[in-house]
């Protein structure tokens, strides 16, 4: 006998005949048949080719006719009706079901016309199989299989467990209802959590991606901006290192910007006091924008010379902190030789923010204070704060700091004003400025 993917195909009506072809299904699987029933996917619409596919591979078809079952044949869409003629162009052995002796007829009087007539002489003459959905439901199955499925399905071993009666198929059903909802929801859980390990795999995917091109797009922007500034700052053979960040560029373009030659080609000095803006962007730390234009104080000759060091690591320049020589030749104007009494004129208030207008506070060093620069163009030698240069004071160790500051009397805040500082020493009236040494 040929395989067969399935044995029987059950055809119902969904009004009246959905229990009575769910529990048929049951008894006849624990009776070792293979029973196409589509219970949870028959819909109204175009008859499906999963339909005709079950027709078609089930020798058996069996027709539930349940209370008014065949009152809707007339109809040329309807589905028990196309599912009967399939069979019957098909030639299966067709086993009329008649559940609890419910089954009303075929049509109301003035329909028959209507009803195909090989539907109605095709059932008619098959022999109604009497099933009662009682205590005897077990006994009748039984006598159903005996009499219309063995002789053309063959004998087939049964389950391990077979109910007699429909209150143990019943409660078949609700535990096979409820395995059933168990593993949808099962299968949702495990959906959804492939969607989300999908979703994760995708964004982590993308995140990468983006993580990627904005490296790359980085590193051409930080390789372009480096070419560009060695361009600009040729004269001073600048060469910067490849671990630059975009920060740290910024803040070198400014601070050569604003270099002023004191010796032509040879050395260059800042035009204004080290900013904090500066120092932090070297250092790669965020700077409270309010004081990002203000020197930047309260460090030590240690500190700055670690700084410095790093920044020629950067930029491949000997950059370093005045000598007081310097630093006075550089005030009196270079070769122009000012011979005025502070730094740019012989008025203090001018050029400089001392005792009697500073307010008791240091100002930002960015020439936009209303103070006047000298023939150098350099702002702020004279006062705001006291400038550390790369020079021993005296004999005791300590360092030279030259121009005076905001707290200092006008007195001291001359192109000639000096005093010691000791190396180790953080005061807010001290900053500095930095120059650069062209070695060719």
């Amino acid at each position: 006998m040929a395989e067969h993917r399935y044995d029987i195909f059950i055809s119902y009506r969904r009004e009246g005949g959905a229990q009575y072809a769910r529990i048929l299904q049951l008894m006849l699987i624990q009776r070792g048949y293979k029973v196409f029933l589509d219970y949870d996917e028959l819909t109204d619409g175009i008859f499906g080719e999963h339909i005709r596919k079950a027709i078609n591979d089930a020798p058996v078809f069996m027709l539930v006719l349940s209370k008014g079952a065949m009152r809707r044949c007339v109809n040329e869409d309807d589905w028990v009706r196309q599912e009967i003629l399939l069979a019957i162009q098909q030639h299966k052995h067709l086993i009329p079901i008649n559940p609890d002796n419910s089954f009303d007829g075929f049509a109301e009087d003035g329909e028959e016309k209507t009803l195909p007539k090989e539907i109605r002489e095709q059932v008619s003459s098959h022999q109604f199989s009497e099933i009662g959905f009682g205590q005897t439901l077990g006994v009748t199955i039984d006598l159903m299989v005996r009499t219309r499925l063995v002789p053309t399905l063959g004998v087939r071993s049964a389950a391990g467990h077979v109910d007699a009666d429909y209150q143990a198929a019943q409660e078949s059903l609700r535990r096979q209802d409820a395995h059933n909802r168990f593993m949808k929801r099962v299968g949702v859980a495990c959906a959804a959590v492939v969607v989300i390990l999908a979703l994760a795999v995708s964004l982590w995917l993308w995140k990468s991606k983006r993580a990627k091109d904005e490296a790359e797009a980085e590193t051409a922007a930080l390789v372009s901006m480096r070419n560009e500034l060695q361009d600009r700052h040729r004269d001073m053979m600048l060469q910067l290192s490849p671990s630059v960040t975009m920060q740290q560029m910024a803040a070198i373009d400014t601070m050569l910007t604003n270099m002023t030659e004191v010796y032509p080609d040879s050395i260059w000095m800042s035009q204004f006091e080290f900013t904090a803006g500066q120092w932090h962007a070297l250092k790669g730390e965020p700077c409270d924008e309010a004081q990002c234009h203000m020197p930047m104080t309260g460090v030590s000759y240690a500190d700055i010379y670690m700084l410095l060091s790093d920044l020629a690591d950067m930029t491949n320049l000997n950059v370093e902190l005045p000598s007081a020589e310097l630093w006075q030749y550089a005030a009196h104007g270079g070769a122009n030789g000012e011979t005025t009494l502070y730094v740019g004129a012989d008025d203090p208030e001018r050029v400089a923010w001392y005792r009697d207008n500073s307010g008791g506070h240091a100002h930002a060093s960015d020439g936009q204070q209303g103070k006047e620069p000298n023939m150098l163009d350099l702002y702020d030698m004279s006062g705001n704060v006291a400038e550390l240069c790369n020079t021993a004071f005296d004999d005791s160790g300590l360092f030279t700091v030259c121009g005076g500051d905001y707290d200092s009397p006008a007195a001291e805040v001359t192109a000639t004003s000096c005093r010691g500082f000791a190396t180790d020493a953080k005061d807010e009236h001290v900053g500095f400025r930095i120059i650069i040494r062209n070695e060719r």
